[in-house]
């Protein structure tokens, strides 16, 4: 079974799907009142100097290994190019991901049906927004990871837990600052996407563990995932522990200029449909 099958049950508990049902009537609000422009929230802590067309092109391969397997379950490319980030799938290629920091939106693409659906950037920062108020119960709070807290392990490593989860990342100082900065951008939408077209665990508790990585200037490298969800509040038993290694190359290859190409093309072609009409 795909990793992506494991882990998307662990969001669909009755008091989750109440978070989903309430943002995804924040979402379609939004984006049926229209496009506007809204900075990335780390964003407003970087100097004046560090700017998106500063940030060098470049790839970040990222594979998830299932303890003690030596081939990756899964293999996830994320090419940023000049201000917009085309997050691809390598194992299960059928939806693309475009993160357009300039547009300010999140352009989502569906290879098999040939249909693309747009969001908002803005429409995604009130959606999660929404999701944090909706939630009010503290031990809620907790097991989504809510209030979660990162720790400083020495060394550029950091942890940080919650009920039934548990992170451990090392951070690794890229070439440029800027990079950094990029993927911190793209880790921090993706998170808010996954509020709106739930994935894998809440985001909550990985969002906070990103913002402490922007704050140092690092990119994890080499993630610990482990999952231990006794089913409490109506969830499913969830048993994990994974490994993420994350790895860049500077500028881009043949490959990525050629997916970048695609992708580009995928987005005009494509048939334009709503929200509640992409596919799941």
């Amino acid at each position: 079974m795909k990793l992506v099958s494991k882990l998307v049950d662990v969001v669909r508990s009755e008091w989750m799907q109440r978070i989903a049902v309430t943002c995804m009537a924040v979402l379609l609000l939004q984006t049926a009142s229209g496009a506007i422009a809204q900075d990335f929230r780390l964003a407003n802590h970087r100097e004046p100097t560090q700017s998106q067309n500063s940030t060098p092109d470049f790839a970040l391969t990222t594979k998830i290994y299932y303890a003690g397997e030596r081939n990756p379950n899964s293999v996830h490319l994320n090419i940023f190019d000049d201000g917009v980030i085309y997050s691809i799938p390598q194992t299960d290629s059928r939806f693309w991901t475009v993160f357009d920091l300039k547009k300010s939106q999140v352009v989502l693409l569906d290879k098999k049906t040939k249909t693309r659906c747009s969001v908002s950037m803005d429409a995604l920062t009130r959606l999660a927004a929404q999701a944090d108020a909706e939630v009010t119960d503290p031990k809620r709070r907790d097991r989504l990871g809510m209030n979660a807290q990162v720790k400083d392990l020495g060394g550029n490593q950091f942890e940080l837990s919650y009920p039934g989860v548990s992170y451990k990342v090392q951070g690794v100082v890229p070439p440029s600052p800027a990079m950094a900065v990029a993927n911190a951008q793209l880790v921090d939408w993706a998170c808010r996407l996954n509020l709106a077209r739930p994935r894998g665990l809440p985001p909550f508790g990985r969002m906070r563990l990103n913002e402490e990585l922007w704050k140092r200037s690092l990119i994890g490298t080499q993630t610990s995932l482990t999952i231990d969800r006794n089913g409490m509040d109506g969830e499913p038993v969830m048993k994990a522990v994974l490994n993420i290694e994350s790895s860049w190359s500077q500028g881009l290859d043949d490959t990525s200029q050629r997916l970048v190409d695609q992708a580009a093309s995928y987005s005009v072609i494509y048939q334009q449909v709503s929200w509640k009409d992409f596919a799941d």
